[in-house]
This record gives structure tokens, sequence and C-alpha cells, in this order.
């Protein structure tokens, strides 16, 4: 019997409300302790991959009813689906702009692959009543059994390089005070484009192993650099330390914030050394990944870095040419 168009659109507009609806649910329940008093970790393969395998699934089966459903139409409902979800937490604050972008692809495959298997279920295996109520639960039978595993974290470093046409001691005084950077020397940097702050200047209290470089960015983001290794004109090496309150709430999302719950800054620093007439200036930052996402969490904490250290590249580069050269600005110069 062919279902008539009006109630096939209603069915599917109210599956892919579910799908919202029970991916928010969900959303609210991973991130507050005081519902599930620590069993559920929401920076965990239980939310970023079978939250949204089970989204796709869930609107999948309930958009199919009793007809059989087509591969284009799993993929297509388990996508919007998942769409619709990210954008309702975006809209309504629960996550922001970076976070979204940085789970997008994952979510997105794995919403996929969830409503097209829960698809080839429906229209070959005639599942029973309880196939939907399986799906649906499995984010929280998995997160529990995740939460309680042993901690384990994954130390990365990133590093960057650049050439400059100038000499390593020119390079060297541009790297400690850094005032007044203005936004279009930085560059085209797409960690910017999606949120995370930029610098606005750095300031140097003394020189050598011991002192203390201040960061300030926008949105009030501020920090210390406490320097390790001091060698002018070849090195410059810092640990990070993060100031109470030197990140507000508003500037970072906590799920991806510098010295937060699952992601910390450690260490890092520029090398320098003579080359083809000029400096090659490298930039490396060691970074903690403390979620139970290993891999996605690395591969994604590489990238932001890699951005950002071009971002900083280019703005020593250009910096430290406009001294070689003799040019006005000089800002950021560091007497020796």
């Amino acid at each position: 019997m062919t279902e008539a168009p009006d109630k096939k659109k209603l069915r599917i507009a109210g599956a892919l409300c579910a799908g919202v609806i029970y991916g928010m649910l969900l959303r609210i329940g991973f991130e507050y302790k005081f519902l599930n008093d620590g069993w559920l970790q929401i920076v965990s393969t239980a939310f970023l991959v079978i939250t949204p395998f089970s989204v796709g699934a869930v609107a999948v089966l309930l958009a199919a009813g009793k007809q059989p459903i087509s591969v284009g139409k799993q993929i297509s409902i388990a996508s919007t689906s998942m769409l619709l979800f990210l954008f309702t937490m975006f809209i309504l604050l629960f996550e922001g702009l970076i976070c979204i972008i940085l789970v997008l692809p994952v979510f997105l495959v794995a919403a996929i692959i969830g409503g097209v298997i829960a698809g080839a279920i429906h229209n070959h295996l005639r599942p029973s009543r309880a196939t939907l109520p399986c799906f649906a639960l499995l984010p929280l039978l998995l997160g529990p059994v995740e939460a309680h595993l042993p901690p384990a974290t994954s130390e990365q470093q990133v590093s960057s390089v650049i050439q400059i046409q100038a000499s390593p001691e020119e390079v060297f005084d541009q790297l400690a005070t850094v005032r007044d950077i203005a936004p279009g020397e930085l560059g085209f940097a797409f960690v910017h484009l999606i949120g995370l702050p930029k610098p606005v200047e750095a300031n140097m209290a003394g020189t050598g192993v011991g002192a203390v470089r201040r960061s300030d960015w926008e949105k009030n983001v501020h920090f210390e650099e406490i320097i390790t290794t001091w060698q002018r004109p070849y090195a410059m090496h810092y640990k990070f330390h993060m100031l109470p309150g030197g990140i507000p709430r508003d500037a970072l999302d906590r799920h991806v914030e510098m010295g937060g719950e699952y992601f910390n800054v450690l260490d890092g620093g520029f090398d320098l050394r003579a080359r083809d007439g000029g400096t090659e200036l490298r930039l490396s930052t060691r970074f903690q990944n403390k979620s139970q996402l290993k891999t996605y969490g690395d591969l994604w904490g590489k990238m932001v870095l890699a951005d950002f250290h071009q971002s900083i590249l280019g703005l020593m580069k250009n910096r430290a040419e406009q001294v070689h050269q003799g040019l006005p600005k000089q800002a950021g110069r560091l007497g020796q």
C-alpha cells in the first residue's frame, strides 16, 4: 500500500526532530555531572562517535516507518538530522563554533554509518520493536564503561619552520617582546577564523632564564611563559603558566581550553640557525591530550597548533625583515 506523500513528509520531519531532541538530551546528560555523577564524559568516544551514530540510526528508523528506505534516503536523513543537531547546539550556546568545526567530520561520518546500518537492518532483517531502543541506549551503555577506564594521557610536539631574510640576532630580538600586533600582521589562519582569539602583544620582564614573558590575546586571554633556555641568538625556550582567570569562560570553549580539563599546553620555544644568508626560525610547542579520544584529539591538536605556528612565524618574519631593511616600523625590538 502506497503511503500518502503528505504523511510521509510529516513522518520524516518528525524523525528529524526526534533525532535532534534525542541528541540534545544526550548532550545535556553527558555534560552535567549532577545528572550522571561522573559516569559519562563529553569528550569521549561514547559521545563524539557513538552518540552521532545513534542519532543517525534513530532518525532513519523513525523516518522509515513500515516502508523500505533507500540508501540515499538513509544518508540524507542521517546527515540532515546531525547537521540540525549541531546547529541547535550552536544557537543554544551549548557549543562554540570552534568545537562545532572540530567535531563536524566525525559526527557526520558516524551519523551516516549509523543511519545506513539501521536502514539495512530495517530493510532486510525485519527488526523488532526493541531495535530502536537498542540503538538509542548505546551511548548510555558504553559511556560509563569508557568513563571508568584507567586515565591515560598523550603528549605530542608540533614544530614549524620559516626562512627569514635577516640575521639570527635581528630575528632573536623580535621574539621576547612583541608590541601592538595588528590583525593584518598575522595573516590568514583557520584557527582564528573559527574563533580562537588572536594574540595582541607579548611583553618580557627581564632577560635570561627565569624571566617571564606575558602573552595577551583578544577576549582578555592572558598567560605567562617562563623562560627555561636563553641562548641569544640561537634559542629561547619556555614553559607555559596559566594564570587564574587568564582564560575567561566566554573566550574559549572549555572543551578546547588551554590548561583545561581535556587539553593543556606544556612548553615550547624558538630555535634559530643561520642558513642561506638568513635565519631558519623553528617554533615548537608540546601539548598534552587528557581526553579519551587520543588519536582524534592528537590529530586536531597538531593541526590547530601548526596553523597557529604559521601565523606567529609569519609575524616574526615580517618584523625581523623590516628591521633588517631599516624600515621605520620596528615594533617588538628587544634591546640587547
